[in-house]
């Protein structure tokens, strides 16, 4: 678990006393840090705090007065907690406090796994493939929160993207990249202006947002919400597929398990651009591996790991054209 420092550990201690006044909990109620930011460590974590009947989550972020962040997850939140009522298996996190400093939220801590710890660590095929139809089925609810519009696909962003890591990967990673880099061009060209579906979409849709409740999924983390294609969601969800073992004629052209993309289109049913939908997660998947291979990037042994089932899937993902 993250270590608080002093001053943190003195903060969260306040602001742990001001929300069990607010809910009448009692004295002292005890936390641990159960996350920090990586990208804003000084700024954004989140407790654990062990009430007398349940424990809470409370997420800090003590820029957020002047940014408003979390005052606007909040209120996405409570917006979203009662659209979800109308559905029997998709729920968010219930919101219970916004202190009035903006500082904090508290919602319901739910002890359960979330979809990655259930995608990266089942042995069974079967398992995993329902956790992609229950995530399709979950986003496919969020996305008709509001009415769905068509927007013309626009996939300059990621060969611009693409085109700034090859620059600062070694001269190995370069070549083996540029038949990939050629391939995702000749496509960008062909879907530029194809209109695709636009929707409220999560922003932030990797499998450890969602919770695998019992015969339900709970949504989590909703800062980044905003209207875009759909398709990003569903690619930020569907990329953790490459930590499942696979056979090469398993995997379909944009680099999935096919029997996991069909389970997951099984729950979602908006319409789609299949053919935006792979440029798009090929794109990702070797927007990640490039990254990874940075020239100034220290690899843990699990993004070493990571890094080698990026490079074997899109091994297998361009070899189909």
């Amino acid at each position: 678990m993250p270590i608080l420092t002093e001053d943190e550990n003195r903060r969260a201690t306040e602001f742990v006393a001001e929300f069990s006044r607010h809910a009448g909990l009692g004295p002292a109620l005890q936390f641990d840090c159960v996350y920090r930011s990586h990208g804003f460590p000084d700024t954004r974590l989140v407790l654990r705090v062990q009430g007398p009947t349940r424990d809470y989550a409370m997420k800090i972020d003590t820029a957020s007065p002047e940014s408003g962040r979390l005052k606007a997850e909040f209120d996405v939140l409570t917006r979203l907690e009662r659209y979800f009522d109308r559905h029997e298996t998709s729920r968010v996190v219930h919101p219970y406090y916004l202190s009035p400093g903006n500082m904090f939220f508290v919602t319901e801590f739910i002890d359960r796994p979330t979809a990655v710890d259930v995608i990266h660590n089942s042995e069974d095929d079967d398992q995993v493939a329902r956790i992609y139809r229950r995530a399709g089925a979950w986003l496919n609810d969020l996305h008709s929160f509001q009415p769905a519009t068509e927007y013309e696909f626009r996939p300059r962003w990621m060969t611009l993207s693409i085109r700034e890591l090859v620059n600062s990967v070694p001269p190995h990673i370069v070549e083996e990249s540029q038949s990939m880099v050629k391939t995702l061009k000749t496509s960008a060209q062909h879907l530029k202006g194809i209109p695709d579906t636009r929707v409220f979409s999560h922003g932030d849709f990797h499998g450890q947002n969602l919770i695998v409740g019992k015969g339900e999924m709970i949504g989590l983390d909703f800062t980044e919400v905003r209207e875009k294609l759909a398709v990003y969601d569903i690619v930020d969800f569907l990329k953790s597929d490459i930590f499942r073992d696979a056979d090469q004629s398993d995997v379909d052209r944009s680099g999935i398990l096919k029997l996991n993309k069909d389970m997951f289109f099984r729950g979602y049913r908006h319409p789609i651009h299949i053919g935006i939908l792979d440029f798009c997660i090929r794109g990702r998947l070797l927007k990640d591996w490039l990254a990874s291979w940075h020239i100034d990037h220290n690899c843990s042994a699990y993004e070493e790991d990571r890094r080698r089932r990026l490079g074997d899937r899109l091994q297998i993902a361009f070899q189909q054209r």
